[in-house]
């Protein structure tokens, strides 16, 4: 038997040969230390001044063992603990405050050989301190605040972790800077409970413990979802009913309401989960009454709706709301009006997106239709209607809900019609779509009076025969395309008058410049009031100009260059037109596109215009603007722009027939428009000066019977210089001036007309341009 004493040393001797076994293992590792290939970071958990818990992550799989070493205050490293393998967190609860303790684990793998497995972990145990407090409060669906402090009135960087109920994994929300101790939390989910631990941190690695605690946390319920689209109407003078929008994880609904004389809400139900409308007995006929309502569970509740105020007054609902899509770019609503004491209707309205209806626009009283023209391509939208009475929170019911897709109809095209007899008339049209269900033919008698649906039709038909027109008032017809949902489109329009005008025929157009398709055509009629000028765009005519009876010209300006365009003219009496002329086509010339033009903007569209008109030419693609122009340069631009060619037989002494310019010398010269000298001389290829630009505009716009209005010279004493101007030049000055054709430059504050300057070929062109212009409009 081994006595006390015996027992005692035998103890003693055991300890004694672990440690000098543990100090000749590590003596070994020690000699056989080498570079690791994986590492691992290590983290500080500080719960207090005397605790500290270091964890590291176990990537390897031949490792014996772990040893956590610690230096002290920059000492040298000595073992702490050693673990066996797997084993990752070591709990130090021998630091004091006050110290810099360095840690940093080593690691023994299978062929014995040992390394740093992480990196190096400086922590001072009263650097962070654990947060005391925190609050969470639910303030609404999507809202928790939280609020938080430091013991003794300290700042630090605040953690936020979060969790949801049922949930055992800890998230990360936020990272708060010292000094701010509250975060509001809006990631949330309606009716959802969560638990909330907060932490002070110094580094990603050094954190302290959180507070409450670590794997609780404080909780808080964010609220419901508060009710929506709550809306009520009065059933009856003493009946009011409200309804609303359900909200997911209620399990009852309390409903409020206060009168007109009550200063507070009193509560009159509570109803059960999935209610969405409740009928309210009031008091009195014709007064208000104010709702809210909230949902509520076991836990928690949310906020109030919306107040809803709403009057005791009975209104009937409009019924039978439909919604058509109308080429795709509005969508016709109409309703039946079953109420005659209404003041207006509200038109509601949402999309497949959105989930609330929003109140989208309203109409007076007596509405039964409305166009809706804010509306996007390939949308689905929602519609519904109620009727009210002004400033007295009077409403009714809402309508039937409806719908239309903003799709495009291709519509039936250009519909036209030709008399059978006093009796019938056949329309006729072209299909355009292969989506059609159907068409529908609509007609009306008088320009004031509703269009109303004379007869359904298949689908690819394009022909109808209407044996019921009148012989004295005008008829118009429309052809409307219908697809199998909701969307229609609409042709043209004709109007047909056995009373009409008989059209106009021999249709013809010559092109004149880029812009610019002269139209000219015979006047068969004797009793038109004027011609309607049609051009056709796409698939439709539309009415581009008007012209008073007997004129048969008509000169379109707004052609696009280069573009074909159809045109036809119409007789018109009063709101009756004719038949169409004969179509014409023709394309105006292209743009020449001259590239140093940039300097002189304000002559770029008579540039433009008079080179689409081959006034001048030039392949170069430069036009040469600030260039001056000769005598025998300006005669040939004016002679091609106002159309005064000729050609005329003979010779001067500074002209010959191989001159460039010698058809429109000539030319000018026949007309007077420039004269020779005493030595039978033209001089053209001198530079010509503004002052007999202007004369030779002036003589030219009188050959052509279009002479500019007389102005008196006294006119031209606006400019410093008149004097200067020849007196034989006077006229013709004043009256190119007067037309605003040339006007003068300013200089010091002085205007002067300088008329001794060169023109430059840009001016020139104005010029000629402005006398065009002239002309045509004073034909």
């Amino acid at each position: 038997m081994i006595s006390k004493k015996g027992k005692k040393i035998k103890h003693i001797s055991k300890l004694a040969i672990m440690l000098v076994i543990a100090i000749l293992t590590q003596s070994l590792v020690t000699f056989s230390t080498a570079a690791g290939t994986v590492k691992s970071n290590i983290t500080a958990l500080i719960h207090n001044t005397y605790l500290v818990t270091l964890n590291w992550n176990d990537y390897l799989t031949n490792e014996i063992n772990y040893y956590l070493e610690r230096s002290v205050d920059g000492g040298i490293f000595s073992m702490v603990s050693f673990s066996a393998a797997n084993l990752t967190t070591f709990t130090d609860s021998s630091v004091q405050p006050g110290h810099i303790y360095t840690y940093r684990v080593k690691v023994l793998d299978s062929s014995y050989t040992t390394y740093v497995y992480t990196d190096e972990i400086s922590i001072r145990t009263d650097e962070l301190i654990k947060l005391d407090s925190l609050t969470a409060t639910a303030v609404s669906s999507n809202q928790i605040d939280l609020k938080w402090t430091y013991p003794e009135g300290k700042i630090g960087n605040t953690i936020i972790e979060r969790k949801m109920e049922g949930s055992t994994s800890w998230s990360e929300v936020a990272r708060i800077t010292a000094g701010q101790n509250t975060y509001s939390d809006k990631s949330i989910v309606s009716g959802t409970k969560y638990y909330y631990k907060v932490r002070s941190y110094s580094s990603e690695n050094i954190k302290s413990a959180a507070y409450p605690d670590e794997y609780v946390g404080s909780s808080a319920v964010s609220l419901l979802l508060k009710p929506s689209n709550l809306s009520g109407f009065a059933l009856s003078g003493y009946k009011i009913q409200l309804k609303w929008q359900d909200v997911a994880f209620e399990t009852a609904y309390i409903i409020e309401r206060r009168a007109s004389n009550e200063g507070a809400f009193t509560e009159v139900a509570v109803v059960p989960q999935n209610t969405t409308r409740y009928i309210d007995n009031v008091a009195h006929e014709n007064s208000v009454y104010s709702y809210r309502i909230k949902a509520l569970t076991g836990v928690t509740d949310s906020e109030y709706s919306d107040i809803l105020n709403v009057a005791s007054t009975y209104l009937k609902p409009p019924s039978w709301l439909t919604a058509v899509s109308v080429d795709g770019e509005k969508i016709n609503l109409s309703w039946q009006d079953l109420t005659t004491n209404e003041t207006g209707f509200e038109i509601w309205r949402k999309t497949v997106s959105e989930t609330d209806y929003t109140l989208y626009d309203t109409m007076g009283r007596n509405a039964n239709s409305y166009t809706d023209l804010n509306v996007s391509p390939q949308t689905n939208y929602y519609y519904k209607v109620r009727a009210k009475i002004n400033d007295n929170e009077v409403y009714s019911d809402f309508s039937n809900e409806t719908s239309a897709l903003t799709t495009s109809l291709s519509a039936p095209a250009n519909l036209s019609f030709n008399v059978i007899n006093k009796t019938e008339v056949e329309l006729t049209w072209d299909d355009t779509s292969s989506m059609e269900a159907g068409f529908i033919v609509e007609k009306k008698i008088g320009l004031l009076s509703q269009w109303y649906q004379i007869s359904q039709l298949e689908p690819n038909t394009t022909k109808f025969n209407d044996k019921w027109i009148s012989s004295t008032e005008t008829t118009f017809y429309r052809i409307k395309a219908f697809d199998r949902s909701t969307a229609v489109s609409y042709s043209n329009e004709v109007q047909l008058s056995l009373d009409a005008p008989e059209a106009p025929s021999n249709l013809q157009v010559s092109v004149m410049s880029t812009n610019d398709a002269k139209l000219t055509w015979k006047d068969n009629a004797s009793t038109e009031e004027g011609f309607i000028i049609e051009a056709k765009q796409l698939y439709f005519y539309r009415e581009i100009g008007r012209v008073d009876s007997n004129v048969t010209t008509f000169i379109y300006h707004d052609a696009i260059p280069g573009k074909t365009m159809r045109y036809r003219v119409r007789a018109v009496k009063g709101l009756v037109q004719s038949n169409p002329s004969n179509e014409v086509a023709a394309a105006t010339f292209t743009n020449t596109s001259y590239t140093d033009l940039s300097s002189v903007s304000w002559a770029v569209e008579a540039i433009n215009n008079l080179a689409s008109r081959n006034v001048f030419n030039s392949n170069s693609g430069k036009f040469g603007p600030k260039q001056t122009i000769s005598k025998g340069e300006y005669c040939a631009i004016l002679v091609k722009s106002l159309g005064l060619e000729k050609t005329v037989a003979g010779r001067f002494n500074d002209v010959t027939a191989k001159h460039k310019y010698y058809k429109e010398i000539m030319a000018s010269e026949y007309f007077g428009i420039i004269s020779k000298d005493k030595n039978n001389k033209i001089y053209p290829d001198k530079l010509i000066t503004r002052e007999q630009a202007a004369v030779m505009l002036a003589l030219a716009l009188k050959i052509k019977g279009t002479p500019l209005p007389e102005k008196d010279s006294s006119s031209l004493k606006q400019f410093s210089d008149f004097k200067s101007i020849s007196d034989s030049s006077l006229r013709n000055i004043s009256a190119v001036c007067g037309a605003g054709i040339i006007s003068g430059r300013k200089i010091n504050d002085k205007v002067y007309l300088q008329p001794s300057n060169n023109v430059t070929r840009a001016e020139a062109v104005l010029m000629a341009y402005k006398g065009l212009i002239y002309n045509q409009g004073n034909q």
